[in-house]
């Protein structure tokens, strides 16, 4: 079963670790996105349908948007996982000059220097240290995943998709999706509302934001339960309830298919960290 041994929201986003043995979904997330293995075996992250091996030498770094999954390469012995979502806003913050938050390769090479940070770093976390030390170890991990990443993306001459202008009936139908995320509103009425045919919908949408409607949906919705979770004292039921679910079951499956854990858990584990 897997579990969380650490969870630390704060400015910088929040950073986890997980004993994981259950795979989990193709999803998305508005942050960037670092996955290391601390023990265990190896686990195998798929990012827009190449997979990615996670062990002790290689690591992932996912741009925000970018569709993955991850799978566990043995049901029978959990590994722990370090997992960072960083924001954007403290990024700029923290990094002037540094430029937006963009991996230049998903694979990274993980050696002596990251490996010495996130064993340091997930220490802090389990230790429930202070927003001071568990900054610092993740401006450090950030730093040196992003350096790694621009020197593997140009090992492999890769060039970044150019930022377009999001089409105005894309973000008329983003601004649908954000309003009436739990009202379980059908994509087809998003599509008609947006003035466009399903089909040219879809395409356009993808296009634009590189993640599908209902990819996005789903993205947002787990926003909102981990917002309820963690600034409310609402019941996981209601919470469920609020986003559209049947039951407490319908719920517990999809969150725990997309953060890893269940969402009584997670709300038991993490904490909120501040300066």
């Amino acid at each position: 079963m897997s579990t969380a041994l650490a969870v630390c929201h704060g400015s910088f986003g929040r950073v986890t670790v997980y004993r994981l043995d259950k795979p989990m979904r193709t999803h998305a997330h508005r942050e960037g996105h670092l996955t290391f293995l601390l023990n265990g075996p190896p686990a195998i992250v798929t990012i827009d349908e190449v997979p990615h091996l996670v062990d002790e030498t290689s690591g992932v770094a996912i741009n925000p948007w970018q569709p993955h999954s991850f799978q566990p390469c043995s049901s029978d012995q959990p590994s722990v996982f370090l997992v960072a979502y960083i924001c954007e806003s403290w990024l700029d913050r923290d990094h002037e000059g540094r430029g937006s938050l963009r991996f230049g390769a998903n694979g990274l090479r993980v050696g002596t220097t990251i490996r010495s940070i996130c064993a340091s770093l997930a220490h802090t976390l389990v230790t429930n240290a202070s927003y001071r030390i568990v900054n610092r170890y993740l401006n450090q991990l950030f730093d040196a995943s992003f350096d790694e990443s621009w020197k593997a993306g140009a090992r492999s001459n890769l060039t970044s998709r150019p930022q377009t202008p999001i089409d105005f009936r894309v973000r008329k139908s983003l601004r649908i999706l954000d309003d009436c995320i739990a009202e379980g509103i059908e994509l087809d009425d998003v599509a008609r509302d947006a003035g466009l045919s399903r089909p040219h919908f879809f395409k356009l949408f993808r296009e634009n934001t590189g993640v599908t409607p209902a990819l996005y949906a789903n993205t947002m919705r787990i926003e909102r339960a981990l917002d309820r979770l963690m600034g409310s004292q609402t019941s996981v039921t209601d919470i469920g309830f609020e986003l559209g679910f049947s039951s407490q079951s319908h719920f517990t499956h999809f969150f725990s298919a997309h953060v890893g854990v269940a969402p009584t858990q997670y709300r038991t584990i993490a904490r909120v960290v501040s300066e």
